[in-house]
């Protein structure tokens, strides 16, 4: 699978944030638009902020732990911000690609890291390369 390697190191993507800060001031504000009682409502809006942080995490930028990855023939290597060198890591089971988005979800031992990715973030082919090597390993 060569024709399919790819090295990634995404630029930060303020655009994707904004877009995911609206969505889940969206979903927060829904139950009170629905007029929902007022526990659940509350409870509802409550999980959607805390959602923002989960999805915040995984958008490229200085606030996302995964830095770099690679993938080749011998498997992938993610690279962690802060920390030296290169780990051995797999594609994670989340992992989806649509027509211009594609979310990348990598293991490394017990722990999971995590990409949203737009085309505008990355070379120009490597997303094209990534969503097919995604689509071929789910």
């Amino acid at each position: 699978m060569t024709s399919f390697a790819v090295a990634l190191e995404p630029a930060p993507a303020p655009r994707l944030a904004a877009g995911a800060l609206f969505v889940h001031l969206a979903a927060a504000a829904a139950p009170w638009i629905a007029r929902v009682p007022t526990l659940p409502a509350a409870l509802l809006s409550a999980a959607a902020l805390a959602g923002f942080a989960w999805t915040l995490a995984r958008i490229p930028g200085r606030h996302a732990r995964l830095a770099g990855v690679v993938i080749e023939d011998d498997g992938w290597r993610i690279r962690l911000r802060g920390a030296p060198g290169w780990v051995p890591a797999e594609l994670g089971s989340g992992a989806r690609a649509y027509a211009a988005l594609a979310y990348l979800e990598v293991r490394a031992g017990e722990r999971r890291f995590g990409w949203l990715l737009t085309p505008r973030g990355l070379p120009p082919g490597a997303f094209r390369r990534l969503k097919a090597r995604i689509r071929l390993s789910c």
